[in-house]
């Protein structure tokens, strides 16, 4: 029985058509008459986010199969709708904002594409490849919907890794995967696999371990480089970040100042450094580190006398080699 129509309100009609620009979001036609569309097919659902701007022509497809006609269905109606939307907000925009129309054609390639490649991958009930491509064109709630699809077909454990990780879900990843994936790579000795595996947990710390691992494999086996790749890849995942918070937080859990400065230091978090330094104000003035009181200093704002006390700091300082008889000449100041 076909459900019972209900008028879509004027505020959310009048939404929709100046989001849209009153031209279809298919065709980009602004010379036809547009109507609004239900995305789901539900006229009693007019919640803004199940309406379209279509023309009659591009409305009529949505209803078309089989044949020599082509059918727009709910998902290439979404992508051409949030692609057109885009667009004509960025042409909305003020001039220094605004994109050229060269990248505004593009988009409109792009979204052809997009449509193109899901259906083939529909058409062939590829799941895994469909979630990747909706997560790679940035629409989250249909890569949700396939990753469940294709988690309801039981997948290998890796495929269930891998699309909780595409979701950044690694807590509904079960147990007994996490466990026998672990034990999967540790019996092959795939140290960069089981690195990236790590990195998927959110265990920056033994994905850490295990590049270096795998680093140091590939330079023995005389592979420069995989070793190249898979540093590069360390560096672009920022552990070296990861780990500095790391040490930050072992820090304040042991309660050492000096290495929780070293760690904002690195880290480049200057609010937080001038913060920690202002709020152990007194222990730092009752110590004897002058570099700790020179940093209290410039947190305070008084470039003048932290000028003064660098001086003196690096005027003071004496340099010696590792392995000479005294010990208090080994460094130049305390550091790492």
């Amino acid at each position: 029985m076909a459900k019972q129509r209900i008028p879509i309100p004027q505020s959310v009609a009048a939404e929709i058509l100046f989001l849209a620009d009153r031209t279809c979001c298919v065709c980009r036609n602004r010379t036809k008459p547009v109507q609004l569309h239900h995305i789901d097919d539900d006229p009693t659902n007019n919640a803004p986010e199940n309406l379209a701007t279509l023309c009659l022509e591009c409305h009529r497809d949505t209803h078309v199969s089989g044949g020599f006609d082509r059918k727009l269905d709910a998902e290439q109606i979404i992508l051409y709708r949030d692609d057109w939307n885009r667009a004509v907000a960025a042409r909305r925009a003020p001039h220094d904002q605004a994109i050229d129309s060269t990248s505004r054609s593009k988009g409109e390639v792009n979204v052809k594409y997009a449509t193109s490649v899901a259906e083939a991958y529909k058409d062939r009930e590829e799941w895994v490849l469909l979630a990747v491509h909706y997560n790679h064109i940035g629409n989250e709630d249909l890569r949700d919907k396939y990753i469940d699809i294709a988690l309801a077909e039981d997948p290998r454990d890796g495929t269930v890794v891998f699309l909780r990780g595409l979701q950044g879900r690694p807590d509904l990843i079960p147990s007994e995967v996490v466990n026998r994936e672990l034990r999967r790579l540790t019996e092959h000795a795939s140290w960069n696999q089981r690195a990236r595996f790590f990195m998927k947990l959110k265990r920056y710390r033994d994905a850490s371990q295990d590049y270096v691992r795998g680093v140091l494999q590939s330079l023995e086996e005389d592979n420069p480089f995989s070793a190249a790749f898979y540093l590069r890849e360390l560096v672009k995942h920022d552990l070296i970040k990861a780990m500095y918070v790391e040490a930050l937080q072992k820090a304040a859990d042991e309660d050492d100042l000096w290495w929780q400065v070293r760690a904002l230091q690195d880290l480049g978090w200057e609010r937080e450094l001038d913060s920690l330094l202002l709020s152990n104000a007194g222990r730092i003035e009752a110590s004897k580190d002058l570099m700790l009181q020179q940093l209290l200093t410039q947190a305070r704002g008084d470039s003048d006398r932290a000028l003064d006390e660098s001086i003196e700091i690096w005027s003071s300082a004496r340099y010696g080699i590792a392995g000479d008889d005294d010990e208090d000449e080994q460094e130049i100041v305390k550091d790492t």
